[in-house]
C-alpha cells in the first residue's frame, strides 16, 4: 500500500485517528479537513450530498484528501440506491433494494459492481451499504423499502450479492444495521429502538443475512444503535461488548471491519457523554466509530482528545487499539489504492442498460380492475404529492420531478396544508381516470384526506416509496408500487403505464 506505515511505526495519535470517521462541511479541501487529516490523522471521511456539487468537484476533493493524508484514507458515502444516494448524476443509476428485489434480482451483483466501479473512479473506496435488514415490521419508519424484503432468505441472498458486487469493484461494503433494524417502529436517528427478542429468535430471522454475508466473505459490517434487551439490557448494539465482540466476532466468527452507524444519532448522542460513547464503543469491539451530526470541528477535536485520554488512562487497552488498527491497515491495503481522478468514462453503456431494464422491471402491479390500459381518448388527472423525506437518510428531490413530466396528462400537486383540496375534488368530475401518487402514507395524514374525497371507481393508486401505503387506503381497486421516487423510477413508471406492461413482483406480504 502506497505511503502506508506498518502498525509498529504508528504513533498513538495516528492509531487513534485510524479508528475515527468524521463528516465535514464544504465542497473543497478546507481548514476542517486539513486539521482532521493532517494534524489528527483521521483515517475515514464520510461525504454527504451537501459535500458533492459535481462529479469533477468530488473527484478533485477526494484526490486532494488522499494526497494530503500520510496514511491512505477510507472515503465513504451512503450509496444504497434509489432514494438513498449521495452521488446522483453521471454514474450508473442504482435502484433501491426493494425495487431490485421486485424486478430483476439476478442483476443485483452486476449492477452494484457497475455503480461502484464509477464511484471508485472518482475516489471513493468504502460504501455504507448494503442494507441487510429484514423489514419484518410494516410500521418501520426508516428501513421499509430500503430493505430487499420481509423474507430473511431473500434479504440474505440479495444483500450478500450486492456486497460482493461492491467488493469486486474494490469498494468495501459495510452491510447494515447489525444485528438488524427491520423489526423496529422507531427511527434510530430520532430515538432509541428496543427489540425484545432472544438470540434464538433473531437467529431465525434478523441474523440470517449477516451470517450468509460472513460465510460468503463480505468484509465490512455496520453496527446499529438498537437496544436488544435480551442480549444486553444496558447498552445498544453499537456500545455493547456482548453484541459486537460476543455475538458478531466470537459466535458468528466475523473477521472483517466493524464500523458504527453515526454515534451522533439521537439513539446515542445526548443519552451518553462523549467519554461514555468512545469508551464503550471501542471496548465493545468496534474498529471504526463514526460521528456525523453537526460535524463541528471543535466537537471533533474533543472526541479525539477524549479518545486519547482514555487510552493514556488505560480505560481503553492498547491491545484493542492495535488489533483494530492492524485490521484497518490490512483492508486499506486492498481497497485504498491512490489513483488519479477519472470522471471521463463514467456510466458505461452496459451499466446503463442493466440499470434501465432493472428499473422498468421493478414497477409492480399489485392488483387492478378495468381502468387499464390508459387509452388515448381518456381524460386523466394526475394528483402528485409534495414529497416529504421518508427519513433523514433520504436525499431531497432537489429538482422536484413529478409523474406529470413524463405523461401527457393534467397534473395537480397536493401537500400537507391541503390548500387545494376543494379544487381537486371539484376537478375530478371532469376526468375519466385519476392517478393519485402517494409517498409513505401514515394513518390519517394529509394523503388519506385527499384519497377519501376521490371517486374510488376512477382511482389508480401509485405508491412511490412504501408498498404498505395501501394499509391506509380503503376500497382501493387499482394499486401499483415503484419503491423509489426518483427521476429514473418515474420514467419507468410512465413507460409501464403507457405500455400497460408490468413485471415487478411484490417482495413483501401485504395483509389487507
Amino acid at each position: 500500500m502506497e505511503n502506508c506505515k506498518s502498525l509498529k511505526e504508528l504513533t498513538l495519535e495516528e492509531k487513534i485517528g485510524q479508528m475515527l470517521c468524521f463528516a465535514f462541511h464544504g465542497t473543497e479541501y478546507n481548514e476542517q479537513l486539513k486539521t482532521l487529516i493532517e494534524k489528527h490523522h483521521v483515517g475515514s471521511i464520510i461525504c454527504f450530498a451537501h459535500n458533492i456539487s459535481t462529479i469533477e468537484q468530488i473527484s478533485t476533493l477526494n484526490y486532494k484528501m488522499q494526497a494530503q493524508s500520510k496514511i491512505p484514507l477510507f472515503i465513504g458515502l451512503d450509496q444504497e440506491g434509489g432514494m438513498v444516494r449521495r452521488v446522483i448524476n453521471d454514474i450508473v443509476y442504482l435502484p433501491g433494494a426493494m425495487a431490485l428485489s421486485a424486478g430483476k434480482p439476478e442483476d443485483i451483483s452486476e449492477l452494484n459492481y457497475e455503480t461502484m466501479k464509477d464511484l471508485k473512479s472518482i475516489g471513493f473506496n468504502i460504501n455504507f451499504a448494503p442494507v441487510g435488514d429484514v423489514n419484518n415490521n410494516p410500521l418501520n419508519p426508516v428501513i421499509n423499502s430500503r430493505s430487499y424484503s420481509d423474507n430473511a432468505s431473500i434479504v440474505s441472498e440479495y444483500a450478500t450479492n450486492a456486497a460482493l458486487g461492491m467488493q469486486q469493484a474494490l469498494i468495501l461494503p459495510t452491510m447494515k444495521h447489525f444485528p438488524g433494524h427491520g423489526d423496529t417502529a422507531v427511527d434510530s436517528h430520532l430515538g432509541l429502538p428496543i427489540v425484545d427478542k432472544t438470540i434464538e429468535d433473531i437467529e431465525k430471522c434478523e441474523l440470517i443475512p449477516f451470517m450468509k454475508a460472513i460465510n460468503q466473505g463480505v468484509e465490512g459490517i455496520m453496527i446499529s444503535h438498537i437496544l436488544y434487551s435480551q442480549l444486553d439490557r444496558n447498552y445498544p448494539a453499537s456500545l455493547s461488548y456482548n453484541i459486537v465482540t460476543g455475538l458478531l466476532k466470537q459466535k458468528l466468527g466475523f473477521k472483517g471491519l466493524v464500523i458504527t452507524d453515526s454515534l451522533t444519532m439521537s439513539a446515542i448522542w445526548g443519552k451518553y457523554t462523549i467519554k461514555e460513547i468512545v469508551k464503550n464503543s471501542i471496548n465493545a469491539g468496534d474498529d471504526i466509530i463514526m460521528f456525523c451530526g453537526k460535524a463541528d470541528l471543535e466537537e471533533q477535536k474533543l472526541i479525539i482528545e477524549t479518545f486519547k485520554e482514555l487510552v493514556i488512562n488505560k480505560e481503553i487497552p492498547l491491545s484493542i487499539i492495535d488489533e483494530a488498527v492492524g485490521k484497518i491497515l490490512q483492508l486499506k491495503g486492498k481497497y485504498c489504492q491512490k489513483v488519479l481522478p477519472n470522471y471521463t468514462n463514467l456510466g458505461s453503456s452496459k451499466g446503463q442498460e442493466i440499470s434501465k431494464k432493472a428499473t422498468f422491471y421493478s414497477i409492480s402491479k399489485v392488483f387492478s380492475n378495468n381502468l387499464l390500459p390508459l387509452r388515448a381518448s381518456d381524460k386523466v388527472l394526475i394528483i402528485f404529492p409534495k414529497i416529504r423525506l421518508a427519513s433523514l437518510v433520504d436525499n431531497a428531490n432537489n429538482n422536484y420531478e413529478t409523474l406529470g413530466k413524463y405523461l401527457p396528462y393534467d397534473e395537480m400537486i397536493y401537500d400537507q396544508e391541503l390548500k387545494n383540496i376543494e379544487n381537486i375534488v371539484q376537478n375530478q368530475k371532469k376526468y375519466d381516470k385519476i392517478i393519485i401518487a402517494t409517498y409513505n402514507v401514515n394513518e390519517s395524514d394529509y394523503q388519506t384526506k385527499i384519497y377519501e374525497e376521490l371517486d374510488k371507481n376512477k382511482v389508480i393508486v401509485i405508491a412511490l416509496r412504501s408498498p404498505y401505503d395501501i394499509k391506509h387506503l380503503p376500497n382501493c381497486h387499482n394499486y401499483f408500487c415503484t419503491y423509489d421516487c426518483t427521476k429514473e423510477s418515474l420514467m419507468a413508471l410512465a413507460q409501464s403505464l403507457i405500455a400497460n406492461e408490468y413485471h415487478g413482483k411484490l417482495p413483501i406480504k401485504l395483509s389487507l
